[in-house]
C-alpha cells in the first residue's frame, strides 16, 4: 500500500496487553488534601487507584536507557549532543545512532526547547488501573478496580543520631497498595519497516526485563517498594499490520498476527549499555525476636509485628496467608546509621547535636520544630561516603559545595518477608477478635453479696479504642482462641507480656501492662541489597569499602535488625554473604571482598583526609 499524505508515519503497531502484578508494596502519589494525613495514593476520576501512564512510561524509558546519560551532570532526559546523551544524528531518521545511544529519543520522543522542534513518543502507554484480579469484561476494562478508602498505611520516623529518639518533623506515612495485587499493563509501539526489526528487539527486551522484577513502579524504590513482574498469563502479544490488506482485515476481524518472541533478534535492539550492579544475598537466622512493630494494635496483643497479604502468583481469588515483614526502610535504616557510625568514627567526625532544650527557661519556642529539624539533616549531610549509598536528605542551591551532588543513594534494600506464612482467617482473628456469634456464656458463679459487672458482646468491646479497652476489667478483653494460640506457637510466634512497676510501691503500675507477639521461631528468607555500581563512577570504592565495613560488623553481631533493639530484640546470626556483580562471584568471601586492594587503598585515603 502507498502511503498518502503527512502525518507521522506508521507501518506496522507492536500492542501488549497484560497484567502486573505487585510483589511488594506500591506507592504512586496522589493529591493530598490535608498535609497531616498520609501520603494518599493516586486515583482517576473514578476513584479507581491507578499508577498514571507517565509514571509507567518514565520507568520504561529510564530502563531502556541504561547506563547512558549517568552523570548527574547530564541533562539525561533531554539529552543534547555533547552531553553523551541519546539524540540521532540529524537526517538519519533514527537509525543511524552514535555508538552507545541506541536512538531512544527517536522512539521516545523529545524536546530541544526550540520552538516547533522535537517529536511525540512512538510509544503509547496507557494508564495502569490497579485491581484486586486480572479479569476483564467484554470492552476489556477491569472488573475488580481496587477503590482507595481501606487502603493500609505505611509509617516512618527519623531517628536523632545523639539522642537516639525520634527526630523532629521527620514522621512519614504514605498510603501503599499492597502485594498481591494487579496492574493493567497496556503498550502500544508505532513503527515502520525500517525501524520494525530494532523495536521488536527492544520490545522483547523490556518484556523480558519486567518479567524478571528488574523495572520498579512508583516511590521509595531504593527501600523495596514498586517492585512487580508482568505476568506471563493472561499476555497478549500482537503485530498489527497495516501495509496490506490481509493485515488490515485481520486487525479489523479481531485476528492480529501474533508477535513471535523466539523469531526474534535479540542483538537488533541496539540499546545503550546495560547499568553495572552488585547484588548481595546474605542468608541469616534470628537469635532474638526479630520484627517491625505494625502501625496499628491487635484485638488481644498490642504489639503486633508487621505483615503482607501474600497469595499464589496465578490465584485470582485474592491472598490467603500473611507474611511477616522487615520493611525495606528499616533495614537500610539500621545499615544507614551503622555507616554513619563508622564513617565518624574512622574520620573522627561528631554528630551535630540537636537543641535539646528549646530556650533557657524551658518555654516553647515556635522555631524549635525548625531547628531541630535543621540539626537532623545537618547530620544526614555531612558524610560523603554515607551519601553516596544511602542518598542526601536535600540538595539546595545554597548547600555547601560537594563532590557527590546527587541526591538519590546507589543502594536498594529490598524488604525481606518470612519463609513463615500464617493463614488469613487466623490473622484475622489476631488483629480484630474473635468474630461475635451472639452466644454469651454467663461469667462463673459469684459469691452472693457481690455486685456483678455487666458482659460485653465482643463486636461492642472491639468497638471500643485501645485506651478504653485496655481499661476493661480482664475477663472483658479480647482473648484468643486456644487453637489460634496453638497455629502461632505452631509457626514460632507467641504472646509475651510485661509490666511497668511502680517505682514507689514496687508493685505493677496501673494500666501499664504490655503484650507482644513475638516471632522468636520464625523462618526468614535472605536479605537482598542492590548497589548501582554505574551510578557511583568514581567514587564506586569507597562506597563499597563502606558497604563492606558494615557487612563485616553486621557478621560479627555488632549490628541489630528490626524495631525494639534496646529490648532485646534484633540478634541475628549471618550464615552466609553471596556475592555478584564487581567481578565477585558466589565463591568471593566477605574476608576476600575486604582484602581488595583497590577498595582499601581508596578508604584509607578517604578516611585520612579529614583528621
Amino acid at each position: 500500500m502507498t502511503r498518502r499524505g503527512g502525518g507521522r508515519p506508521m507501518d506496522r503497531r507492536l500492542r501488549v496487553r497484560g497484567w502486573l502484578r505487585t510483589q511488594t508494596p506500591l506507592h504512586v502519589g496522589g493529591v493530598a488534601l490535608d498535609p497531616a494525613e498520609a501520603l494518599p495514593v493516586a486515583v482517576d476520576g473514578q476513584d479507581r487507584v491507578y499508577v498514571p501512564g507517565t509514571s509507567l512510561a518514565g520507568v520504561l524509558r529510564a530502563w531502556m536507557r541504561g547506563a547512558a546519560g549517568a552523570d548527574p551532570g547530564t541533562d539525561s532526559l533531554n539529552d543534547h549532543p555533547g552531553t553523551g546523551g541519546l539524540n540521532d544524528k540529524p537526517g538519519t531518521g533514527g537509525l543511524n545512532n552514535d555508538p552507545g545511544t541506541g536512538g531512544l529519543n527517536d522512539m521516545w520522543g523529545f524536546e530541544d526547547g526550540k520552538s516547533d522542534s522535537g517529536q511525540a513518543s512512538r510509544i503509547v502507554v496507557r494508564d495502569a488501573v490497579v485491581t484486586t484480579t486480572t479479569g476483564t469484561d467484554s470492552d476489556g476494562i477491569p472488573n475488580e478496580p481496587l477503590r482507595s478508602r481501606a487502603l493500609p498505611v505505611l509509617h516512618g520516623v527519623g531517628i536523632d543520631r545523639v539522642t537516639g529518639a525520634a527526630a523532629s518533623a521527620f514522621l512519614y506515612a504514605r498510603t501503599i497498595v499492597p502485594p498481591g495485587h494487579y496492574l493493567s499493563f497496556e503498550v502500544d509501539v508505532e513503527t515502520t519497516n525500517p525501524r520494525l526489526d530494532r523495536d521488536r528487539a527492544r520490545l522483547h527486551a523490556l518484556l523480558t526485563a519486567l518479567k524478571s522484577e528488574e523495572i520498579a513502579v512508583g516511590a521509595a524504590n531504593g527501600k523495596g517498594l514498586g517492585v512487580v513482574t508482568l505476568m506471563s498469563s493472561p499476555l497478549d502479544v500482537h503485530e498489527h499490520d497495516f501495509t496490506s490488506r490481509e493485515g488490515l482485515l485481520a486487525f479489523l476481524g479481531g485476528e492480529p498476527e501474533q508477535f513471535d518472541e523466539a523469531g526474534v533478534d535479540a542483538g537488533a535492539a541496539d540499546l545503550p549499555a546495560r547499568r553495572e550492579t552488585l547484588t548481595v544475598h546474605l542468608r541469616w537466622r534470628p537469635d532474638s525476636p526479630v520484627m517491625v512493630r505494625a502501625a496499628g494494635e491487635g484485638a488481644a496483643i498490642k504489639t503486633l509485628p508487621l505483615t503482607s497479604e501474600i497469595g499464589p502468583v496465578t490465584s485470582e481469588i485474592g491472598p490467603d496467608t500473611v507474611k511477616l515483614t522487615l520493611s525495606g526502610s528499616s533495614l537500610k535504616g539500621a545499615l544507614r546509621s551503622h555507616a554513619e557510625f563508622i564513617e565518624r568514627t574512622a574520620r573522627g567526625l561528631d554528630a551535630p547535636p540537636p537543641q535539646i532544650q528549646d530556650t533557657a527557661d524551658g518555654t516553647e519556642d515556635p522555631a524549635a520544630a525548625r531547628r531541630h529539624a535543621e540539626a537532623f539533616l545537618q547530620q544526614l549531610d555531612g558524610l560523603e561516603a554515607v551519601r553516596m549509598l544511602f542518598g542526601a536528605a536535600r540538595r539546595q542551591p545554597d548547600d555547601a559545595p560537594s563532590a557527590f551532588r546527587w541526591g538519590a543513594g546507589a543502594l536498594t534494600v529490598h524488604e525481606c518477608v518470612s519463609e513463615t506464612a500464617i493463614p488469613t482467617d487466623v490473622w484475622d482473628i489476631v488483629v480484630n477478635g474473635a468474630p461475635d456469634n451472639g452466644n454469651h456464656t454467663e461469667r462463673s458463679a459469684q459469691p452472693e453479696g457481690l455486685p456483678r459487672e455487666p458482659i460485653l458482646p465482643s463486636s461492642a468491646r472491639d468497638a471500643l479504642p485501645p485506651s478504653a479497652r485496655d481499661a476493661l476489667p480482664p475477663s472483658e478483653r479480647s482473648a484468643l482462641p486456644p487453637s489460634v494460640r496453638d497455629a502461632l506457637a505452631a509457626r514460632g510466634l507467641d504472646q509475651a507480656d510485661h509490666v511497668a512497676i511502680d517505682r514507689w510501691t514496687g508493685g505493677a503500675a496501673d494500666q501499664l501492662l504490655f503484650s507482644v507477639l513475638e516471632p522468636h521461631g520464625v523462618d526468614w528468607e535472605p536479605i537482598r541489597l542492590t548497589v548501582d555500581l554505574t551510578r557511583l563512577g568514581d567514587h564506586r570504592d569507597v562506597a563499597l569499602a563502606l558497604l563492606l565495613l558494615v557487612l563485616r560488623d553486621l557478621e560479627q553481631r555488632r549490628l541489630p535488625l528490626g524495631g525494639m533493639v534496646n529490648r532485646g530484640f534484633g540478634d541475628v546470626t549471618i550464615e552466609s554473604i553471596e556475592f555478584s556483580g564487581n567481578g565477585w562471584t558466589a565463591e568471593t568471601t566477605l574476608a576476600d571482598a575486604l582484602r581488595h586492594r583497590n577498595l582499601a587503598n581508596a578508604w584509607r585515603e578517604y578516611a585520612g583526609g579529614t583528621r
